[in-house]
């Protein structure tokens, strides 16, 4: 990294030394590197909540889809659960 660095400052002492403004060195190169490493943090950060965020949905639809098949089996079976209580009552 170091090496990096020396070799920026380098370009830009020869740009400076030609007369060519510059506005390279290893500070906004260091400054570059940082808001380009929170950049793809956000960017993870974001792809995690939509992710949770689509689980969770999926978790609510299979709940939804469990809860009406549970009772669609009741309503189906109810006339013959009904039957079968009256009868053991009468027993």
């Amino acid at each position: 990294g170091e090496l990096v660095f020396k070799q920026v400052d380098n370009l830009g002492f020869q740009l400076d030394s030609m007369g060519v403004e510059n506005q390279i060195n290893r500070h906004t190169l260091i400054a570059a590197i940082f808001a380009g490493q929170k950049r793809v943090e956000g960017e993870v950060d974001s792809l995690k909540a939509r992710a949770e965020s689509t689980k969770a949905n999926v978790e609510e639809t299979f709940s939804v889809a469990e809860k009406l098949a549970k009772s669609g089996f009741e309503l189906v079976t109810f006339p013959a659960t009904y039957a079968f209580k009256r009868v053991k009552r009468a027993a």
